[in-house]
C-alpha cells in the first residue's frame, strides 16, 4: 500500500460529544458530526413522486414560532391620528350648518359629514366621510340620525358639507308656497 492511502481514525468521547480526529500524514483534522456523509449525492426516491414546494411549505404553516406576532406587527403598522381641535370659525360653521339642517329637516337634506372615529385599541382614531340624507337631529343625545339609521355624534364632527343646499332650499321654499 502506498503511504498516501494510510488514514487512521480515532474517536474520542468527551462530555457526550463524539469528536472524530483523522490522522493523515501527521496532520490533524477535526470532523463535524456529518462530515462523513456531506459529500454523498442527494437521495431521490424512485417509488414516491417529489412533493411540490407549496405542499412542503404547507406542512410547517401551523407551527408558527411566535403566535400572534403577525397580528402585533399589523397592529403597530396600522396608522391612527389624534383628534383634531376645531377652531372657533370651524365650530361656528358646523353650528350654522346644523341649524340650517334642523330648519329644513322635513326636506331630509343630503349632506357630507367628515367625522372622527375613535380607535378601540390605540390612542387616536381615523377620520371618515359619510354621505346621506338626514332623518333627524337628536338634541338630547346630540347626534345626527340619517335615513339608513346611521348615527354620528355631533362632538365627533369635523366638517359638514351641504350637498346642493341652495337647490334644496329653493325646493323647500317652493313646496311651502304650494
Amino acid at each position: 500500500m502506498e503511504e498516501t492511502a494510510r488514514v487512521f481514525h480515532l474517536q474520542l468521547k468527551r462530555e457526550d460529544v463524539i469528536i472524530k480526529i483523522e490522522y493523515m500524514f501527521g496532520r490533524e483534522k477535526f470532523m463535524g458530526k456529518y462530515d462523513d456523509i456531506i459529500d454523498l449525492p442527494h437521495h431521490v426516491s424512485k417509488r414516491h413522486p417529489q412533493m411540490s414546494m407549496q405542499s412542503r411549505a404547507a406542512q410547517f404553516a401551523p407551527f408558527a414560532a411566535l403566535k400572534g406576532q403577525k397580528e402585533r406587527y399589523e397592529e403597530v403598522q396600522r396608522i391612527v391620528e389624534p383628534k383634531r381641535i376645531l377652531t372657533e370659525a370651524q365650530k361656528e360653521q358646523i353650528d350654522q350648518h346644523l341649524q340650517w339642517i334642523f330648519a329644513n329637516i322635513s326636506n331630509h337634506p343630503t349632506i357630507d359629514v367628515t367625522y372622527f372615529v375613535s380607535d378601540l385599541r390605540k390612542a387616536g382614531g381615523i377620520y371618515e366621510v359619510y354621505n346621506g340624507k338626514v332623518k333627524w337631529i337628536d338634541q338630547k343625545k346630540k347626534e345626527i340620525i340619517f335615513m339608513d339609521n346611521k348615527r354620528i355624534m355631533i362632538k365627533n364632527l369635523y366638517e359638514i358639507s351641504l350637498i346642493n343646499a341652495h337647490r334644496q332650499a329653493c325646493e323647500f321654499s317652493r313646496s311651502k308656497l304650494i
